[in-house]
């Protein structure tokens, strides 16, 4: 279940704080924040143009790879992300996240859900939503042959389109959301866009849940088609907490995102 789009941008010297961050946000081994399994991008921070466009089940795991931080798998960016270091200051990083209702069964939970399953007598594959990975597949095919239709080629560290049901799916707006992976300026106008960054989330736990609760009014747009205005009004009915009052009161609403 998709929703939010959290963009940041990094030094090298900051790889091990941004690991740490989507890690926080997008832990497989918690209920709360996002799921670990989303869509990542790395994009030109200079000339806020997409470089490349994937998937995981386990976001953090994944930049780590990319980074050289874990040792390097088939697919790993480890030598175009040096390659863009070697000639400019920062990179773009964006990650577009699923509720933690589609967390999928990956390997750094599944020792903690293997006792559940033992405890409960039932199939470890039935803890969890295994719905969730194949979103992601579903979602990375949309973005990626959006961007080629509108381009007329892939992302250019993308070598492969992604899933063919994703292919057969894109509509004529889906490269709305895969500019927003690379136009932070252009937040404002684009409400499925986190006013925060991913370090900026992760150091403010009340900023988290406010994305979190704007997450269920970007899944409405986005699954439903609902106008952004009446999925956010139908997720206030529900709000007993007075979440979205605190936000105004607070000024989040009018935060500026600066990455």
């Amino acid at each position: 279940m998709f929703g939010t789009v959290i963009i940041d941008a990094y030094r090298r010297e900051d790889i091990l704080e941004m690991a740490n961050a989507i890690d926080d946000l997008c832990s497989p081994k918690d209920n709360y924040g996002w799921a670990s399994a989303g869509i990542y991008c790395f994009w030109d921070y200079y000339a806020e143009a997409i470089l490349y466009i994937g998937l995981a089940g386990d976001l953090a795991e994944r930049f780590k790879q990319h980074n050289g931080i874990l040792p390097i798998k088939e697919g790993s960016k480890q030598k175009q992300i040096e390659d863009y270091f070697s000639k400019n200051e920062r990179l773009g990083y964006t990650i577009f996240v699923q509720s933690p209702l589609s967390q999928p069964l990956v390997h750094r939970n599944k020792d903690m859900y293997e006792k559940f399953a033992k405890q409960l007598n039932s199939p470890i594959e039935d803890m969890l939503n295994q719905q969730g990975k194949q979103d992601i597949k579903r979602v990375e095919g949309i973005l990626i042959e959006a961007f080629r239709r509108k381009y007329g080629h892939f992302p250019p560290w993308n070598s492969i389109g992604g899933s063919t049901v994703g292919q057969s799916k894109v509509m004529k707006n889906n490269i709305n959301s895969v500019n927003s992976f690379c136009q932070p300026d252009n937040y404002a106008i684009n409400p499925i866009v986190s006013r925060s960054t991913i370090r900026e989330l992760s150091g403010n736990p009340e900023w988290e849940w406010y994305e979190n609760y704007l997450h269920a009014a970007r899944m409405n747009l986005l699954i439903l088609g609902m106008e952004y205005n009446k999925a956010l009004e139908y997720v206030n009915k529900n709000d007993k907490l007075g979440t979205y009052e605190r936000m105004k009161e607070s000024g989040y609403l009018t935060k500026r995102l600066v990455v």
